[in-house]
């Protein structure tokens, strides 16, 4: 009955952020352009987010909202962002319907998280680390922006709940595989990572699970796979610009967030205009988002080859703040950010000590934790090489929440006893 109590109190907190957070300028997702074209009949793409310094290019950019192949995001969020457009319409009431909808898929969180923690620690603990995710008023923004991250939470959740079953009682593998599937058409990265959460069974010698979740898992993102290959001719993972994504966080300007030390959002644009120029040079072919990836290709290894340490040392100050604050970020001095993420994330850090600890002296390899442990892993090594920004933050931060029930055991259940 409580679990059920927070999970309401969820929806209704987010709800309320809604009301309050002003939404800003909706059209700079991606997700809504992506969803706009798509019920305009332009295509489910997009162009290339920047503005020409060409003037034919320039003019083509505004005339056409799709003038090349484009698989600039992972389709799951724009793909519901059209389902509900297509029924509310692609202005602000269906934004706001859309956001709606987010707000009751973060009613899951506090009910997954208590699922897997329970499984970690005791039935307190797992509804303290449930009820933290009220606490962590990040998570609750989470759901009052386009951007997805409340999507990328919960499916990032339902994976480690159906990993912890495939491990402890061999079944569900084929859930597993979808969990990890969706996940994968919500966040790129999971195309590779998702592939060894997939292979945790074998730990168990559970060979049979393991095939049957890769399978899986295979067959829900194959349909993606299958149309990018014919739209550019030729086979492209999930999204076409990794490395574009790993320049904003290699560059001149680069601090390690999303934005410069001045709060200016990096961006290819004004203070780029050798790189506006080199993307106007690219042909407008079937390639083109691929070339274009090129050519921040070439920004990257030039910036890492001028001073590998620089870049080894901007990297390690990445995941110092993945797990901290990112003090770059504009709202990033605002208490209800700043405080929240602190704690959660130095939490976070204790739970995965003792997890790690855990798992090394009772070399528990199967152990709950193991695929929390992981992920984390994972994704603080891939902002390590790319960019961090809160959003980012706040869906791993969900990921890991159960741990805190392994710190709340420790230090404040068994405290009582």
């Amino acid at each position: 009955m409580r679990l059920l109590f927070l999970c309401i109190l969820s929806i209704v907190l987010r709800l309320a952020v809604l009301t309050v957070t002003p939404m800003g300028e909706p059209h700079e997702y991606e997700q809504v352009v992506i969803a706009q074209n798509a019920l305009a009949g332009d295509g489910f793409g997009m162009a290339w987010p920047y503005q020409p310094l060409d003037s034919a290019r320039a003019q083509l950019w505004k005339s056409d909202p799709t003038p090349h192949p484009s698989a600039f995001m992972p389709p799951f969020v724009p793909a519901v962002a059209t389902a509900v457009f297509s029924v509310a319409g692609g202005e602000r009431f269906g934004i706001m319907v859309m956001l709606v909808l987010q707000c009751l898929v973060g009613g899951l969180i506090p009910w997954l998280i208590a699922r897997i923690a329970r499984r970690m620690a005791s039935e307190r603990a797992s509804m303290i680390a449930a009820t933290w995710s009220l606490i962590f008023i990040p998570g609750l923004v989470s759901s009052a922006t386009p951007a997805g991250a409340v999507w990328y939470a919960v499916c990032g959740l339902f994976v480690i709940d159906a990993v912890q079953i495939l491990l402890a009682e061999g079944r569900g593998a084929w859930k597993l595989g979808v969990a990890v599937g969706l996940l994968t058409l919500m966040r790129s990265e999971f195309l590779a990572l998702g592939v060894v959460v997939c292979a945790l069974p074998v730990l168990k010698r559970n060979w049979k699970g393991a095939s049957l979740a890769l399978a899986t898992m295979l067959v829900v993102i194959a349909p993606w796979l299958a149309r990018n290959a014919a739209e550019f001719g030729q086979p492209v993972g999930i999204i076409t610009h990794p490395w574009r994504e790993m320049w904003r966080g290699a560059n001149v300007h680069a601090s390690g967030s999303g934005y410069a030390s001045d709060g200016w959002n990096i961006w290819e644009g004004e203070r780029y205009p050798e790189i506006v120029a080199k993307l106007d040079a690219v042909p407008l072919t079937q390639t083109f988002e691929l070339d274009a990836d090129k050519v921040f290709r070439e920004e990257v290894m030039s910036y890492i080859n001028d001073d590998p340490a620089r870049w080894l040392m901007l990297g390690l100050k990445k995941m110092l703040m993945l797990w901290t604050v990112d003090p770059y970020y504009p709202k990033g001095k605002s208490l209800a950010y700043l405080v929240p993420t602190l704690i959660t994330g130095l939490l976070l850090l204790l739970g995965l000590t003792l997890a790690l600890r855990h798992l090394l002296r009772e070399r528990a390899w199967t152990s709950h934790a193991v695929p929390i442990l992981l992920i984390a892993a994972g994704m603080t090594g891939l902002f390590a090489i790319t960019y961090v920004l809160p959003r980012y933050q706040t869906y791993l931060f969900t990921i890991c929440m159960p741990l805190i029930a392994i710190v709340a055991d420790r230090y404040v259940v068994r405290g009582r006893q």
